[in-house]
């Protein structure tokens, strides 16, 4: 049986994410006309730095903007629509370590019902939504609050269960060993962990190499230990510009097993960086692939993208995440008798979600991380091919929960 991790070794992680808050989130034009009072959603970002992610934002307004056109929130019995309003805030920990807690203590004062897609790493954030009874809809997961908070209703397995398939993939595509190969921090120390969590044998795990957050660091000594280690497969957990870098480096260092990354450190713009040395990266995706256009929930994706935002969908995974998070808030609003963070946390919790991205789950069912408000532990093995990261045929999510039992 695969090993399973307890929750304090998936502690949370200290991020480098000052506050710029707004509530233009969403564009006048649409829903104009709707006679509704607006209902507050707050995002909750990390600011420019290492793990910036303006399309997060992006596709949050997107996703407002289309709700909003369509006519807005219809409460139930009766009244005007109401439109959706964005409440959104850029925290940047690195020169104020209370940046996030400001951004929820703001989109609290603006009476929010919802947090929409938070991205920024912070125990105090989860604590004060759960102190105003408002509930965290698509978190990406990240501290231990994320994972065991009862205002916490993320819609992804998250950087967990992510990192634990990596191994998992490799081994599948026909990899015996694998290394790790991630940032030098407390919380990379921790990835071997989850790595070797899914292996099918711990001494499958063959070393774990840490690299400097600083994508302009030489990291030549690093790729080339690295690829004269041989591992049949090297399983990547770092930042889109170290991956981008790293990936190309071990290429050139002469490294010719299998590479395995997670989405959200890929995009367009660092596949076309990568250029050959990206071809056969298995991508591990806690949602369906963007080219996957033939599912009709990622094509209405893509078209709210082209018409609401700007069409540029980098990023995919937090764009994903975080367009997906607000049509699920619209959706449980809708026909509500109570608009109220309080009524939306009753409709979450214990309920089947069905998102169309990815297989529907059940908020409350166990998974094998033993991580209480993680909903689903499943996710699909992705290729990257001619530049692009392709879906495996048929669309097949892989359920990590079965595969522990093995």
């Amino acid at each position: 049986m695969r090993r399973v991790l307890s929750i304090a070794a998936l502690a949370a992680v200290t991020v480098a994410a000052v506050t710029s808050c707004s509530e233009s989130g969403s564009d006048d034009e649409y829903g104009a006309d709707l006679k509704g009072e607006p209902i507050n959603l707050s995002v909750i970002a990390s600011g420019p730095g290492p793990i910036y992610q303006p399309e997060l934002l992006k596709a949050a307004k997107a996703a407002v903007n289309a709700v909003n056109d369509a006519g807005g929130v219809k409460p139930g019995g009766g009244g005007e629509a109401r439109p959706l309003k964005l409440v959104d805030c850029e925290a940047s920990t690195v020169t104020d370590p209370n940046a996030a807690t400001k951004c929820a203590r703001e989109a609290i004062d603006k009476k929010v019902v919802a947090g929409i897609g938070k991205y920024v790493s912070s125990d105090a954030v989860v604590q004060a939504f759960q102190g105003a009874k408002i509930p965290l809809v698509g978190t990406m997961v990240q501290t231990g609050q994320d994972f065991t908070n009862a205002a916490s209703f993320p819609i992804v397995g998250g950087s967990p269960m992510l990192s634990a398939a990596t191994g998992a993939a490799l081994q599948q595509a026909g990899a015996k060993t694998v290394a790790v190969v991630t940032g030098d921090s407390p919380s990379g120390r921790l990835v071997p962990q989850y790595v070797k969590a899914l292996l099918a044998s711990p001494g499958d795990l063959k070393g774990a190499y840490y690299l400097p957050f600083d994508a302009s660091a030489d990291l030549t000594s690093h790729f080339s230990q690295i690829a004269g280690a041989r591992p049949d497969g090297v399983a990547l957990l770092a930042s889109t510009d170290v991956t981008t870098k790293t990936i190309v480096g071990l290429r050139q260092a002469g490294y010719q097993g299998k590479i395995a990354v997670v989405a959200t450190a890929v995009s367009e713009a660092s596949l076309a960086k990568m250029g050959d040395a990206g071809e056969g990266t298995v991508v591990i995706s806690d949602y369906d692939a963007v080219t996957s256009t033939g599912n009709p929930k990622i094509k209405q994706f893509l078209d709210e993208m082209a018409k609401y935002a700007d069409g540029d969908v980098e990023g995919t995974e937090f764009a994903l995440n975080a367009w997906a998070s607000v049509h699920l808030v619209a959706q449980r609003l809708t026909g509500s008798a109570e608009i109220s963070g309080a009524a939306l946390t009753k409709s979450l919790e214990g309920s089947k979600v069905s998102l169309g991205i990815a297989p529907d789950f059940t908020y409350g069912t166990p998974n094998f991380l033993k991580l209480p408000r993680i909903p689903r532990a499943t996710v699909q093995f992705q290729t990257v091919k001619d530049g692009k990261v392709m879906a495996p045929a048929g669309g097949t999510f892989t359920d990590l929960n079965t595969l522990a039992k093995q």
